[in-house]
């Protein structure tokens, strides 16, 4: 009599390995993705702490806790007797005799008295106010403020404050200038009715590192920037890429595969070893520009050598052209019976048809020009066109790197990015699905 049960533990067999090799898998693949998030995590977590808390490796920032913004006075405000400043050292220009006043700080929030009584710094305080005016035309208007503590120096650590904005003094206990409070406003520059706004605001509490990065940077310029070039460059690349992937998926002409292959192979080419040939081009384009036709930057320090470029990619081409393809000869046949052209068949059927790889052209280039840091130090001296990336490195002093405030750099030129993403992810995965299969 056969023995039934052999195929029965057989087929255990194969569904229990089945089990473990799918378990395998999946865990190989969260392990990766963990892996993979990690430094972005880090990126996120290290934009909120403070320049002591990453000295010392706290693990998590107090900002991201309930802690400091417990127990917070209610804001007032105080108004100040002024009087001629006597007594400071390196006063800066003032068109108009330095002010100071006395700004007596009675009560602080738990998490500043905490960190007082951990240095014995005794409440009340006395945060000292320097009023200049920074500003030549005949009229009195004190528009600059320096906080200290009870000092009359004005040196590194003293706080600056201009206009509407919002500081803090750099009193013993707390490293950072104006996180924890008190925050200080001048409300009413008047020298006979001076008041200031004594305030503890959440939103500088918890993004402070992000507020001090944006002004101290000057992200504002380099984000504009970035994106004039980032714009320019998809633009020039989709154009580029759009007519040459049509010449080389439709049309018929002498060595068309040859030169194809020719034209992938520059891909091959590593950046590094194209980038002085690049230089001495632009270089050599800047000189004929200034001693022929009297025109200067034309190309250094210009948003030409920051994108021209880069508007020939071969990937792009290869992708695009690996779609128009697919499109069958029919259509063409049928928009040549109506009168169509090879440009007005491109413009009017191919393109249209050709949303998702398109969409994956621009998210592709546009995070590479975004990212770009080594060309535009190269090719620029000046804030004039020098991209957010750029930014990042006035973080960066030979006496130590203030990785906070990079790190949250690193997230404000990381959201672009993130936002473009989140609203073509449909397309662009249909784009990379697509492209090359027939049918």
């Amino acid at each position: 009599m056969a023995d039934l049960t052999t195929p029965l533990k057989s087929s255990r067999h194969y569904i229990a390995r089945d089990i473990l090799v799918k378990a395998a898998l999946y865990l190989i693949l969260v392990i990766g993705a963990v892996i993979a998030i990690i430094p972005f995590l880090w990126m996120i977590q290290t934009s909120f702490k403070t320049y002591g808390e990453h000295s010392t490796r706290t693990w998590w920032p107090a900002g991201l806790s309930l802690t400091p913004y417990q127990g917070r006075p209610a804001t007032q405000e105080i108004v100040i007797p002024m009087q001629s400043a006597e007594g400071w050292r390196n006063i800066p220009r003032s068109f108009n005799p330095a002010l100071e006043g006395k700004i007596t700080i009675n009560q602080v929030s738990r998490y500043v008295a905490d960190r007082l009584a951990e240095k014995d710094f005794s409440i009340p305080f006395d945060v000292l106010i320097l009023a200049t005016d920074t500003t030549d035309d005949g009229i009195v208007n004190y528009d600059s403020y320096r906080l200290t503590v009870d000092s009359r120096i004005v040196e590194q650590f003293t706080t600056r404050i201009d206009g509407n904005e919002m500081g803090g003094p750099n009193f013993n206990a707390l490293s950072v200038r104006g996180r924890w409070g008190p925050h200080i406003q001048v409300s009413n520059p008047d020298p006979e009715n001076f008041t200031v706004k004594v305030t503890w605001s959440i939103w500088r509490m918890l993004f402070n590192n992000f507020i001090y990065a944006w002004k101290d940077a000057n992200f504002a310029v380099f984000m504009f920037n970035s994106f004039k070039i980032t714009a320019i460059t998809i633009v020039g690349v989709v154009v580029t890429s759009t007519l040459a992937a049509y010449a080389f998926a439709r049309m018929d002409f002498p060595l068309k595969n040859l030169i194809f292959t020719g034209y992938l192979a520059t891909y091959m080419i590593p950046g590094a070893v194209v980038l002085i040939p690049n230089y001495l081009i632009i270089v050599g384009l800047e000189t004929f520009f200034t001693e022929t036709l009297g025109i200067a930057n034309a190309w250094y320090d210009n948003w030409t050598a920051l994108t021209i470029p880069f508007m020939i990619n071969a990937f792009s081409v290869f992708l695009l052209r690996q779609f128009f393809a697919q499109i069958p000869d029919e259509l063409y046949d049928a928009s040549l019976i109506d009168g169509c052209g090879h440009l007005r068949f491109l413009s009017q059927v191919v393109v249209p048809l050709s949303k998702a790889p398109i969409m994956s052209i621009v998210i592709f280039n546009g995070i590479w020009a975004w990212n770009q840091l080594q060309w535009p130090l190269i090719v620029t001296s000046t804030e004039r066109w020098r991209p957010v990336t750029v930014g990042l490195t006035s973080f960066i002093s030979e006496a130590s790197a203030e990785t906070q405030l990079i790190m949250a750099g690193s997230v404000i030129t990381t959201i672009p990015i993130l936002v473009l993403y989140f609203f073509t992810q449909k397309t662009f995965t249909e784009g990379i699905a697509t492209t090359g299969l027939k049918g």
